[in-house]
This record gives structure tokens, sequence and C-alpha cells, in this order.
């Protein structure tokens, strides 16, 4: 009877989602949600935006094209769809959610990215032992 009880406690601590990882997520997805937001905006923008931007002085004369935006809107959804698994305590979540950071990393190399991904990424790491 007593080891009932406790399985029962075990699993219920099991499923239950830390404050902390609530947290993570949330901004993950308020992170995501507008990176893909920005993104579908971009689809229709991004012509004019390279325009404008080679206008004005002293600005660098980096095209943004339609590739790079439908790369940064699938990123943006994958880091959603791993934020969406973490959220229901999937370790597939994590996997996800790291592959498209580190892909993201790599087709824009910017630091504060980098400095900002990788404490997301450990932040969930530490935190997998909730996920089954």
């Amino acid at each position: 009877m007593e080891e009932n009880v406790q399985q029962e406690q075990t699993n219920q601590v099991k499923t239950e989602r830390p404050v902390f990882l609530t947290v993570l997520l949330i901004l993950t997805f308020i992170g995501s949600g507008l990176g893909l937001l920005f993104g579908i905006i971009g689809l229709f923008t991004a012509g004019s935006a390279s325009s404008f931007m080679s206008g004005i002085p002293g600005m660098p004369t980096a095209t943004l094209t339609t590739g790079m935006v439908i790369s940064s809107i699938i990123l943006s959804a994958a880091s959603l769809a791993g934020a969406i698994l973490m959220w229901q305590l999937k370790q597939i979540g994590f996997y996800l959610y790291t592959l498209a950071q580190i892909v993201a990393l790599i087709i824009t190399f910017n630091w504060f990215a980098l400095v900002i991904s990788v404490i997301f990424v450990v932040l969930y790491a530490i935190h997998l032992k909730y996920m089954s």
C-alpha cells in the first residue's frame, strides 16, 4: 500500500512543471512568436527594406533576401514547436529547440544571439530531468 502511494507521489512530482521552466518557456514563446511574426511580415517587405537600408549613409549594404526570411520563419517555427513540446514536458522539444538555435547561429552569427541561445539551452538542459 505504501509503495503505491510513494509511486503516485513520484509520478505526480515528475509531471509538474517547475515555475522557472514555465518562465523560460513563456519567454521562448514570446521570442519565437515575434520571430515568426516578423518573418512573415518580412516576406512582404524584404525588397523594400533592402532598398530603404541601402539609401541610408553609412549603413551596410546587406541584402535581405527571401531565402533569409524563409529560413528565419522555419527556425522560429522550429523553436516554437520545441517550446510547445517542452511545455508538455517532452524531451524531444529540447532537442528540436537546441537544433534550431544552432542552425540559426550558424546562419546569422551574432554574439548577442549566441550568448542568449547558450544561456537558454543550458537552462533548459538543467530542466531535462522533468521531461520524459
